[in-house]
């Protein structure tokens, strides 16, 4: 009986050991992610961990309310346009429902090199109203970047991003995954803020926002899964937010 008892002290205090870190209120205190990437170079992401969210028609939100009272969604991204004529279904919904909600909300175009910057310009501009957005406008840019040269590609993106910035008042954030960042964009969009797209961390301190892989987040509000991203440790809200007068 002495050694059983012996036996389960030990056990509970390796458990409480495990989940161990300073608490406030019954709530551990979550580790920055320069902490996790120090300890864990491959760590693949936590869905409990999050700043934002990235949704389009894909995803089902059934209560807007639900989604704001999240004190960690700080911000969501919506998919308006891709390409040079496509809209999303739920776009113009999704947005009045979720300022009206109290959330801080962007706009995210596809840029293709299947049609011109200027089709894909009137195509953003006809649906994107600039007094609706709290966030800089979001384009991401590795759809089917390998149709072009690295030449081609950048020269039609900066097009794209010149117009979307002329019309908005702000630089857009660029999303594209980290070999794209690396291989095309790195060196002629280094002015610009970065969403990246990757499965790990990634290894550059450029990046603005970080995205895990599609679909790991769970949100109270939204059927099914959700893309979250994270805001690198230097950044905050605050880099995304359009400076209104």
């Amino acid at each position: 009986m002495k050694n059983l008892l012996e036996f389960i002290v030990f056990c509970l205090a390796v458990f409480c050991v495990s989940c161990g870190g300073s608490a406030d209120n019954g709530n551990s205190t979550a580790k920055s992610y320069a902490e996790i990437r120090q300890e864990e170079p491959n760590y693949m992401g936590d869905s409990t961990i999050y700043d934002g969210i990235l949704l389009s028609h894909e995803n089902k939100v059934n209560d807007w309310d639900k989604v704001a009272q999240d004190s960690l969604v700080k911000f969501v991204y919506l998919k308006a346009t891709d390409g040079a004529s496509v809209q999303d279904s739920k776009y113009k919904k999704s947005l009045k429902a979720a300022r009206k909600a109290g959330l801080k909300v962007g706009s995210v175009h596809y840029f293709r090199m299947t049609s011109t910057p200027e089709e894909q310009f009137k195509n953003f501009k006809k649906t994107v109203k600039v007094d609706d957005q709290d966030l800089v406008p979001a384009v991401f840019a590795e759809c089917e970047f390998k149709r072009s040269s690295k030449e081609e590609f950048s020269s039609a993106l900066k097009s794209f991003l010149d117009k979307v910035e002329n019309y908005c008042g702000v630089k857009p954030i660029i999303c594209c995954s980290v070999g794209v960042y690396h291989k095309r964009l790195k060196k002629d969009f280094s002015d610009y803020m970065f969403w990246m797209s990757n499965p790990t961390i990634p290894s550059t301190s450029k990046y603005t926002l970080w995205q895990t892989d599609s679909y790991v987040g769970s949100i109270d509000g939204i059927d099914g899964g959700v893309d979250i991203s994270t805001f690198n440790d230097s950044c905050g809200i605050d880099n995304l937010l359009i400076k209104k007068i």
